[in-house]
């Protein structure tokens, strides 16, 4: 090591270091495509309510992302179809995980979806305290426009708390 290096100039070269290789992050072209093209085949069993082939599709398409996942923008989508699809099947643990990794992907938190899909989870899986803190998290991220088309029960939960806050 040099000798006019300090311990806190390595620090903070190995820190804006990370910070540039995490903002120049890209996928190589081919491995973007062929995960486009998974999740593609797995939109289409989906649609299809092929729900085993789509959870293999999508899972397939994650395999092909580096680690960590979640730091790939391409990991947010991919959780989120992979927890519809699971949440489709019933299998409400394996979907919570996935539609958790959403969040901790690129602009997971700050997506409505996310949040409503994870107060879904909870609801269907019993936990009612849980379903509202994130279905209330998605009303303050969207509004009542994320609950349109979906159960009424979602919105009534929540309901109360959002007259406590107009007052």
């Amino acid at each position: 090591m040099r000798s006019d290096c300090s311990y806190e100039t390595l620090c903070l070269n190995n820190f804006v270091s990370r910070i540039n290789n995490e903002i120049n992050m890209e996928l190589e072209d081919n491995v973007y495509n062929q995960i486009v093209s998974l999740a593609a085949e797995g939109d289409e069993f989906a649609e299809n309510e092929i729900f085993g082939s789509a959870i293999s599709k999508y899972n397939e398409a994650l395999d092909l992302l580096p680690e960590p996942k979640t730091d790939w923008e391409a990991a947010t989508w991919l959780y989120i179809a992979l927890g519809d699809a699971l949440f489709s099947e019933k299998d409400f643990d394996a979907a919570l995980s996935a539609y958790e990794k959403a969040l901790m992907s690129p602009e997971g938190t700050v997506n409505p979806y996310i949040w409503f899909c994870l107060g879904e989870v909870f609801y269907e899986s019993g936990n009612i305290e849980k379903a509202k803190t994130h279905f209330m998290s998605a009303y303050l991220l969207d509004g009542e426009e994320i609950f349109k088309d979906t159960k009424p029960v979602y919105m009534s939960l929540i309901r109360e708390e959002i007259g406590k806050g107009s007052n």
